[in-house]
């Protein structure tokens, strides 16, 4: 439980740097998250767009198609066909052209009689010539009459039933068309093939018109050899290669229309078109889909990058203003708790001074009437007076002694200087010697290791935290009744131990001893002492005084058995 208490305490000394830990933390959190789900997202959008686009598209195809196809087979259905009155032929042809929206051309092919284009006729099989070549051209025995080859034809009189043929140059129009061919029946029977023709740039301008909702998508039309018609998205070798791998999954039985295809970190959507051997391919490249949404991550990371960075600095800054006012308020309150400590030390000082000035001032009263006395009597000869006044010169002495040692304590002064430790403790213990001997408190110190010893320190700080340990020790053994303590358990043992550089003073003694809860928090501010007239600012003052003014410290060497403190110092505080 006190190791979770110390965790905690010092996550408290330490939480704004803690909290813009765990904010960078969860800022580093937030941005993967974020980087998953922009990209998450934009597959989404772009699956949804590549769909409806595949759904458009093909719709466009179908609709477009549908209504030409049935534009050519009602005109079939209402030609009142006579190959014997071409009149009646042209007339038909002229009024569908005028009337006409759906097509750039359109003509009529009749087997062995003739082929008109719009309202031109271009071969007389009957007569045997043709304009096919340009100029008006006669057949000759052998020559084929190509016209009845053709595959729009052919493929319609033997299906019976409106066929569409991709033609690659119209004769007439001088461009790639699609022929709508439907045949024409009289009396149920066969007897022509009527066409529409349609540039098929116009079909594929009104696919182009699309608007593609993402750039990353692309789609194509071609055919099974490898042809593309019209396309968006992507270079045209980019989609020749796509198609041909298309085609090898349809070659490989791996496709069945309508289906997705995968490959190549690819989605595609592709299907047939109707009366066609078309492909109608809508895919998305999954890299250009991953570059996007890393893309789209860096610039959404950069921004909420500078408003942390921001957020950082600002809180940063507040904290520093916040610290320095509570370093502030810290000081004046630490400033008084020093303030209330030392005169708290300094009433038992004062009571100490009273008790080391009161017997040579007693003896110095004695000596002075004596003197009154013998004067008085005339008995007073020169060698008593001389006598008299040594035992008062001493007195004053002892008393001048005791003023200046109790006159430097306390003095907040940074004064460095050489001086002899023992000397130093000595006066230590001569200030506290009454409180010593009012609570029968023996004091042993062993100073061989320090004996003649001189360092260079400030001797009135190393004086106020050796006041403060002896006390504490004082009073731990004068809080346990006489009765239940050994004599030579009331004793205050000092003893020193040196290095080249260090010195270690040890101040011991067999009180009551300190809890290893209470341990924890010795020298903590917050820390109060059970005395009665104690602030219990004491330690923690002389940590402070050993760390800022002596480049040292204060520690508990022991608990209990006996209690120990260690003063740690530099000989040389300068070094």
């Amino acid at each position: 439980m006190g190791d979770i208490k110390e965790f905690f305490k010092n996550i408290e000394n330490y939480k704004i740097y803690n909290l813009i830990l765990v904010a960078t933390i969860a800022f580093v959190i937030m941005l993967g998250n974020n980087f998953f789900g922009i990209r998450s997202d934009i597959k989404n959008i772009a699956e949804q767009n590549r769909i409806i686009m595949f759904r458009e598209i093909r719709y466009i195809i179908q609709s477009w198609i549908l209504e030409r196809m049935n534009s050519i087979e009602i005109a079939a259905k209402y030609f009142d066909y006579n190959h014997d009155n071409e009149k009646n032929v042209q007339h038909f042809m002229n009024i569908y052209i005028e009337g006409n929206k759906y097509f750039d051309a359109v003509q009529l092919l009749v087997p062995d009689k003739y082929l008109y284009v719009n309202n031109k006729k271009m071969d007389d099989y009957i007569e045997g010539y043709t304009y096919g070549y340009g100029n008006k051209h006669y057949y000759t025995e052998n020559e084929d009459k190509w016209y009845l080859k053709e595959k729009w034809f052919q493929e319609t009189k033997t299906k019976l039933k409106t066929t569409i043929e991709v033609i690659e140059s119209h004769g007439l129009l001088h461009e790639p068309t699609f022929n709508i061919c439907t045949p024409v029946f009289k009396e149920y029977e066969f007897k022509a093939v009527f066409c529409g023709i349609i540039k098929t740039e116009l079909l594929f301008n009104k696919i182009k018109a699309l608007n593609v909702p993402n750039d990353k998508l692309y789609y194509f039309i071609g055919d099974k050899n490898g042809n593309i018609f019209t396309q968006g998205g992507g270079s045209k070798d980019t989609l020749k290669y796509k198609l041909a791998k298309i085609r090898e999954y349809k070659t490989d039985g791996g496709y069945v229309t309508p289906n997705t295809l995968y490959f190549e970190n690819d989605i595609v959507s592709i299907d047939t078109i109707d009366d066609f051997d078309w492909y109608l391919a809508v895919g998305m490249d999954g890299n250009d889909i991953e570059n996007e949404a890393l893309m789209r991550f860096l610039r959404h990371a950069l921004v909420v990058f500078v408003c942390f960075i921001t957020f950082i600095i600002v809180i940063n800054g507040l904290y520093a203003f916040l610290h320095r006012r509570a370093e502030a308020k810290k000081r004046e309150y630490e400033d008084l708790l020093e303030y209330n400590s030392r005169m708290s030390e300094v009433g038992a000082l004062v009571s100490a001074i009273n008790h080391q000035l009161h017997q040579p001032l007693n003896a110095l009263m004695l000596i002075v009437s004596n003197t009154i006395q013998l004067l008085e009597a005339k008995k007073m000869d020169k060698n008593s007076i001389k006598s008299n006044l040594e035992l008062s010169q001493r007195s004053i002495s002892m008393m001048d002694k005791t003023i200046n040692i109790y006159r430097n304590f306390y003095r907040n002064s940074d004064d460095i200087s050489e001086f002899e430790l023992s000397e130093c403790v000595n006066n230590v213990l001569y200030v506290m010697h009454t409180n010593f001997a009012q609570n029968n408190i023996t004091v042993n110190m062993d100073a061989s290791a320090v004996t003649g010893l001189k360092i260079y320190s400030s001797e009135n700080f190393i004086q106020q935290i050796l006041l403060v340990l002896m006390q504490n020790a004082k009073d731990s053994i004068a809080a346990m009744p006489l009765n239940t303590k050994d004599i030579n358990d009331r004793t205050i043992e000092i003893k020193f131990d040196a290095d080249d550089e260090n010195i270690s003073i040890f101040v011991s003694d067999f009180g009551g001893g300190i809890t290893q809860k209470g341990a924890k928090k010795l020298f903590s501010p917050l820390s109060r002492s059970q005395k009665q007239n104690g602030f219990g600012m004491g330690l923690f003052f002389a940590k402070k005084l050993a760390k800022e003014k002596l480049s040292g410290d204060v520690e508990l060497a022991n608990n209990a058995n006996p209690t120990t403190f260690v003063l740690k110092i530099k000989k040389n505080i300068k070094e």
